[in-house]
Order: C-alpha cells, then structure tokens, then sequence
C-alpha cells in the first residue's frame, strides 16, 4: 500500500466513499506529504479533501477538507467593534474603544502642571480637552463633520431642498463651541424633526423662527351679483302688510317694534 491509498483509507473513515474523488497532487516535504483528493460533495463545490502521511512509515497525522479554487468560503473574520454600525448598540453593550484609534488624540489630563487664569469648568477647558485622556483628532473631526452633513439633519437632505431658509439665521439654533461651531449648532425647536440634534448652518426644515405663512383666502376684487339663481320665499311667513292713511297717526313705540320684527 502506498501513501495515496493510506490517505484516501483515512478520508473513507470520515467521510463517504462517494464523496472522495480523484486523487490530484502531492506535496511532499522532508518526510511529510500533504495528499489532496478532489471533493464530488455537492455543498463543498471546489474544495479538496487533504491527508498528511509520514512517508517513512505510511502513518497519517491528520485529514480535512480546505477550499481550492473557485470554492465558496466565508468572509474574513472582521472584529464586532469593526462591524458595528449606527443604531446597532442597546442598552448594556459596550463598545472597546482601540488605544491607537487615529480619531482621538491625548487630552490634557494633568491639569496641574498648566498655568491657565480661568476656572476649570468653562467650555474653554473643555474645548482644549482639560481632564480627558483623550480628545478628537482632526481625523475625528473631518470624519464627524463628513457624517453630519450626509445625515439627515445637513444641506442635501429632502427638508433641507424644500426648506426657503437655512438654521444659520434661526432663532431656534442653540450655538456650541470649538471648532464645530463654526459650522454647526443645535435645534431647540420642539415641532422640527431636528430638535435636539446637531444640524449644519446650511440645513433647513420649514420650521424657521422667521417662516410667514402666506395666506391661502383669495381676496375678491369685485361684488359678484348672482342673477341666475332664486331665493324661494314662503309667502305666508312675511308679516301681514297694513295700509295706513296719511292722517293715521303712528305710536312711536309701535314704529320701533315694527321695525324690529
């Protein structure tokens, strides 16, 4: 028995003989050879079956079943912080964030050793990024900034098309510092779909402090006569018609009843 038959007698022993084609190389190494056999499974389409002998004692050391051309495998292995998208994260997940993420930088933790004149809780201590271990790079910036104005809340979303003023000049547009304020703010209209979330200058939602709604009534120019249709009168609800004389006299009082009713 050579090493080909000992090979393909340990594939028989994990898989079916209907399943182990032809025999198609070896790959010897120093005493070892790697034996490939065609697979004729038809859920492995183009993978090979593979024995590793001993040549010198015809011993098998191990067998299984690796892609060949052409043959369907999975997708590299891609780590879960790397698949995440927006929306994915739930309450009590956590996201490890990498120690060389290239969209953070070092903070100014050590704030002792600063000699700043202004007090520690001001959003300039902030913005430098005073007691934080890390702050945003200008990778995490232009990133942040590209995101935003693709969201719905920038210059090219449909409200914003529709939209016949910008939050530049809105009276709901809360400024926020850094380097972001200059392009961006915060809605504080309760009816706008933006409320409370980051929009750019450019953006708009119809919702404007400054917004006039045109009126929808239109004014006639005109008193329109209609002379086709008729009022239908009933006759006997018309009070009774009394023919005085000129030298009748009329109580007053009479008069102005009369007149009432």
């Amino acid at each position: 028995m050579n090493a080909v038959d000992v090979a393909r007698s340990a594939l028989l022993e994990i898989a079916e003989a209907h399943q182990v084609g032809q025999h198609i190389q070896n790959l010897d190494n120093d005493g070892l050879s790697i034996i490939q056999f065609e697979n004729t499974h038809a859920g492995y389409v183009g993978w090979r079956w593979c024995a590793s002998v001993n040549t010198d004692y015809l011993t098998v050391n191990e067998v299984w079943l690796e892609p060949g051309e052409g043959a369907l495998v999975a997708k590299a292995w891609v780590p879960w912080v790397e698949r995440l998208q927006p929306g994915d994260l739930v309450p009590g997940d956590v996201i490890e964030t990498p120690i060389d993420d290239d969209r953070l930088v070092p903070g100014y933790s050590d704030v002792e050793g600063l000699e700043l004149q202004i007090e520690p809780m001001t959003p300039l201590w902030w913005s430098l990024g005073l007691g934080r271990v890390r702050v945003l790079s200008n990778t995490g910036v232009d990133e942040a900034v590209l995101r935003w104005r693709q969201s719905d809340n920038g210059p090219r979303s449909p409200f914003a098309r529709y939209a016949e003023l910008n939050c530049v000049n809105c009276g709901w547009l809360i400024p926020v510092g850094g380097k972001l304020g200059q392009a961006f703010g915060i809605c504080a209209n309760a009816l706008s779909p933006s409320d409370g979330k980051v929009v750019a200058f450019d953006h708009g939602c119809g919702a404007h402090s400054e917004s006039v709604l045109k009126s929808q009534v239109a004014v006639s120019g005109s008193l329109v006569i209609d002379e086709i249709t008729v009022d239908e009168i009933d006759r006997d609800s018309l009070p009774e018609y009394v023919e005085l004389d000129e030298s009748h006299e009329v109580d007053p009082e009479d008069q102005e009843e009369n007149q009432q009713d």
